[in-house]
């Protein structure tokens, strides 16, 4: 989970159309959501998404370019009808992160009820539902947790930020695909990092430069719209924890700083 930057000016156009706004009356007379289903699915909403998102789910960060998109309701369209179509409640996940997190939705006060609020002000009711509600799930949207995430070096995610662990949980965020993926991220770097350090000891240490390559390579992949970056943040800044010789943890350190400029 990263902090996702959405313009909620620049909602997509279909979203504030008529037929939105019929089937949003529709479900305000029922209260329920009854009608218009699908709406928020068009094609336009995706695509929006799909650009904010770097193509890549909102909760796990995996590359979902050749997979379903889902788009998930960070609020459930099925308690809060008024809010299917909010530019600010749609998200862009993969299909077993919507799976894992359904309609849950817990707060920790009473969740908010329609207010009266017009059809033009869906877009941008979030933030003041959070600061009533206080929701116990993350939003990427509106919360940065990237140093509030850990990752250990079998792959696995956790956090002593009680909301952001609880979201972790719901989600499904430990689930064997996502670990997989994540073991073969670091396995590679460390296999490399150590078939260097088995060279430069044959040397006697007198050339370290053979690392440059893997702390090059480390750090260039460790940007915003790649698959996992907070995974490979957490490596970057992390490095230590995934090696055991002291004398190797300060060599990789030290190239980090030279690479990074700290």
């Amino acid at each position: 989970m990263i902090k996702i930057e959405k313009d909620l000016n620049d909602v997509p156009s279909i979203l504030k159309n008529e037929t939105r706004e019929k089937a949003f009356k529709k479900n305000i007379k029922d209260s329920e959501y009854l009608h218009g289903k699908g709406l928020y699915k068009s094609k336009l909403v995706q695509d929006k998404l799909s650009e904010i998102y770097h193509l890549k789910c909102v909760y796990c960060e995996r590359d979902i370019s050749d997979d379903d998109k889902h788009i998930e309701h960070y609020r459930p369209k099925s308690r809060y009808y008024w809010l299917a179509y909010s530019w600010d409640n749609l998200l862009l996940c993969c299909s077993r992160c919507n799976k894992a997190k359904g309609d849950k939705f817990e707060t920790v006060h009473c969740s908010m009820l329609y207010g009266d609020e017009p059809f033009c002000d869906i877009h941008t009711l979030g933030k003041e539902y959070d600061r009533q509600e206080i929701p116990k799930f993350i939003n990427p949207e509106r919360e940065d947790i990237l140093n509030e995430l850990f990752f250990n070096r079998d792959g696995k995610i956790s956090s002593d930020n009680t909301k952001v662990m609880y979201t972790i949980d719901e989600v499904k965020l430990n689930r064997n695909e996502l670990v997989e993926k994540r073991i073969k991220i670091v396995n590679g770097f460390i296999k490399r990092v150590e078939r260097h350090y088995l060279r430069c000891r044959e040397k006697n240490f007198s050339d370290f430069s053979m690392f440059d390559s893997d702390i090059e390579e480390l750090i260039e992949e460790c940007y915003i719209e790649n698959e996992f970056y907070a995974f490979r943040y957490f490596i970057k800044n992390n490095i230590e924890m995934f090696f055991e010789d002291k004398f190797l943890k300060s060599i990789l350190r030290n190239k980090i700083k030279e690479y990074t400029h700290e």
